[in-house]
């Protein structure tokens, strides 16, 4: 394993929070979230950086606030992996796992989602996700739909709104089921559902919010929902079939397309949908006949 990396000014106290960022080439975000973890009203927490293969400037950045990085091989990297290495090396009562891009609106970020630990049964603390200003318009569609309700403990999805790009996680809970390191994607589903069989709670804190999306290539795009569906399929969250496949293909471009002319939106949009819903689609598919 590599050796741990610490700063000269990292606090050596035991803090009550450790914040996880998992990295790879996050030069564009790094600063300023890291910027607004240390001005958190919530002060007694450390900072976790697992990187798996930065080229870029991302630790430089990184550097220059008192965090510890570690760094692991880039084809040892799955979420599940990255998170429970960091969970593994983490001093604090709390997790808080922060995706490198999701930048808290708030100083009272940190302290809004730990309050929820009041309650010795609540494992786990969602965030509300706002999208970039950057997003798109099917993705901020989503997001501002989905994340668009009141306090309340989670229970089985659609939709599904626990995300380790931002949640609070009580130790001692992880001590009992770790992160499934062999999945693509949703080790947190997985692991929520886990939890929540032994007796635990999920908590949305829709007060905690942090901006986070993605602005991503057809290639990202296919990428992301083949991890996603390949995930779903083995854990049997949802079923695809090739009718479905079809008519989502079909019937949610014109869906798309007409949404962008009544937002009255960026015209591109109206010809990317489509092609997103082609590769979402394409995705599926190959992992219905792959699995």
């Amino acid at each position: 394993m590599p050796e741990e990396k610490m700063n000269s000014n990292v606090k050596t106290d035991k803090p009550d929070v450790s914040i996880l960022i998992r990295t790879k080439d996050e030069d564009k975000y790094i600063g300023k979230t890291l910027s607004v973890i240390f001005s958190q009203t919530y002060k007694n927490f450390e900072v976790l950086i697992v990187d798996s293969g930065s080229t870029d400037k991302t630790l430089e950045i990184a550097k220059k606030y008192p965090v510890r990085i570690h760094e692991i091989k880039p084809e040892e990297f799955t979420w599940g992996y990255a998170l429970n290495y960091g969970f593994q090396r983490a001093n604090g009562k709390y997790v808080v796992c922060l995706s490198a891009h999701a930048l808290p609106l708030s100083d009272k970020w940190l302290e809004r989602l730990i309050a929820n630990f009041d309650d010795e049964k609540v494992a786990a603390v969602a965030s509300n996700m706002l999208p970039l200003t950057d997003c798109n318009p099917f993705d901020r569609r989503g997001l501002l739909k989905k994340y668009n309700i009141k306090k309340q403990e989670l229970f089985e999805g659609p939709p599904f709104i626990f995300s380790n790009s931002s949640s609070a996680i009580r130790k001692s809970v992880w001590d009992k089921i770790h992160f499934d390191e062999t999945l693509l994607a949703v080790e947190e589903e997985d692991w929520a559902r886990k939890v929540r069989k032994i007796g635990y709670k999920i908590i949305y804190e829709p007060e905690a919010k942090v901006y986070h999306s993605h602005n991503e290539s057809l290639r990202q795009i296919y990428k992301r929902h083949y991890e996603l569906s390949h995930a779903f399929k083995l854990l049997e969250f949802q079923e695809f079939s090739t009718i479905g496949i079809l008519c989502d293909l079909f019937a949610g471009s014109i869906y798309d397309m007409l949404y962008v002319i009544l937002k009255r939106d960026n015209l591109k949009w109206f010809f990317f949908a489509p092609l997103r819903r082609f590769a979402i689609n394409l995705a599926r598919y190959n992992v219905l006949r792959d699995i």
